[in-house]
């Protein structure tokens, strides 16, 4: 559970007191992933990751409003495909460990092998996980400061609201139904919805 967006927005909303946006950046997140669950070797997005740093960048620009962590969520969602791909590349690792693991099962020479093996699995995890984690940050750190400095108020003059960002992560949870009724009923209700916005507007 530490891993669920919702989760982690709420123990950040305690560390910085921010519940607000904190919550609703979860929200987010938690109700667009929810189709996707780690069922057998499926890896999902690395949901941790992309509402970490969308966190820690709406937190440490001092974003408030919908409109500004519009940009940020949108900037960060590479960083949940790319924080799969570097936990399946560090799985791939662990094959030489296992055999290593296997070999002293049939000539156990040294009581702590299997702890060291443990030990190096976690570090490094630990240390790939953070630097991926850390370089991305940091790049889209600096992004949005060159962002901000040549558009100053770009992406706070957006003029939307939570409810809207959340009216769109809930195709998430009805994708997740897997019911052809259910995406024709979306698909209706889209082509209405645009149609009757183009005929109010001549």
């Amino acid at each position: 559970m530490l891993e669920r967006p919702l989760v982690v927005g709420f123990l950040w909303g305690v560390f910085t007191g921010e519940y607000s946006i904190s919550l609703n950046i979860a929200i987010f997140f938690e109700l667009f992933w929810l189709d996707l669950i780690p069922v057998g070797t499926f890896l999902p997005p690395h949901l941790t990751a992309v509402t970490f740093s969308a966190l820690s960048l709406t937190t440490f620009f001092g974003l408030k409003t919908p409109g500004g962590a519009l940009g940020v969520i949108l900037a960060c969602m590479p960083l949940a495909w790319l924080g799969s791909k570097v936990e399946g590349w560090l799985r791939d690792q662990e094959q030489s460990g296992y055999n290593k693991l296997l070999h002293w099962v049939r000539h156990p020479d040294n009581e702590n092998g299997p702890g060291v093996l443990i030990l190096r699995s976690l570090t490094r995890t630990f240390v790939v996980s953070w630097a991926c984690f850390f370089v991305s940050v940091m790049a889209l750190k600096f992004l949005f400061e060159t962002l901000f400095t040549l558009y100053p108020g770009a992406l706070s003059t957006l003029d939307i609201k939570w409810a809207h960002l959340w009216g769109a992560a809930t195709l998430g949870g009805l994708m997740a139904l897997r019911l052809k009724r259910a995406y024709a009923v979306l698909a209706t209700g889209v082509t209405l919805f645009v149609l009757f916005t183009l005929f109010t507007r001549f």
